[in-house]
């Protein structure tokens, strides 16, 4: 997996020839992480559909990022 571009709570990811977008939501109110979300995405990070790929709830960007291929649905 290669990082492509990490910026706060988002990042773009080449993983087994796929570029994906990661992105984590925090909760407004407690700002706990809510959920981890992955995307496929073009090489520039334009997300192509909307149904997540993999994620899990109250995982951190970081967390998915280092096992991602536990993450991938």
């Amino acid at each position: 997996m290669k990082i492509i571009n990490k910026k706060g709570n988002k990042a773009l990811i080449y993983y087994n020839n796929n570029f994906y977008v990661v992105g984590q939501a925090n909760n407004l109110a407690t700002g706990y992480v809510d959920e981890t979300l992955i995307f496929k995405s073009e090489p520039d990070g334009t997300v192509v559909d909307y149904s997540e790929v993999g994620g899990a709830k109250y995982a951190s960007l970081d967390e998915v990022l280092n096992n991602i291929n536990e993450y991938l649905y």
